[in-house]
């Protein structure tokens, strides 16, 4: 079922960013639509991104690799809940390169790391719409 409330329209570079399936789940869990569930979880997640953002600049900056694995950990796991499903995988590829000690792959892919954070930073908040920034 879909959420009673109209989801604004999303730009088609932002909209292949959030998994339409996941979204979809979300909304099932707020059938009704009533309870602005899906608003809810997506604007907790945006805060947490921003302070997981924020915490693995810091990490990279300092190559302080073990604190940039457990960021990656966390944002894997939360990013595939709301369909941020690029996001989450790259998450899952530093988390084990991180735990493999291929840190030169790792520095390389931080970089990756803030481009799609930043997409799923927009897609969620075109989600949102205007009134949540």
């Amino acid at each position: 079922m879909r959420d009673a409330r109209p989801t604004p329209p999303l730009d088609p570079e932002n909209s292949a960013v959030l998994d339409e399936g996941s979204l979809a789940q979300l909304r099932q869990l707020d059938p009704a639509g009533t309870g602005g569930f899906v608003q809810r979880v997506l604007g907790t997640y945006a805060r947490s991104l921003a302070q997981h953002e924020a915490d693995a600049r810091a990490a990279v900056a300092a190559q302080d690799w073990p604190a940039f694995g457990k960021i990656a950990h966390t944002l894997k796991s939360a990013s595939a809940s709301v369909g941020a499903l690029a996001f989450s995988a790259l998450c899952a590829e530093i988390e084990g390169g991180i735990r493999r000690q291929e840190l030169a792959a790792v520095e390389s892919q931080a970089a990756r790391f803030f481009e799609e954070a930043d997409r799923v930073r927009l897609a969620v908040q075109a989600h949102l719409g205007p009134s949540a920034t």
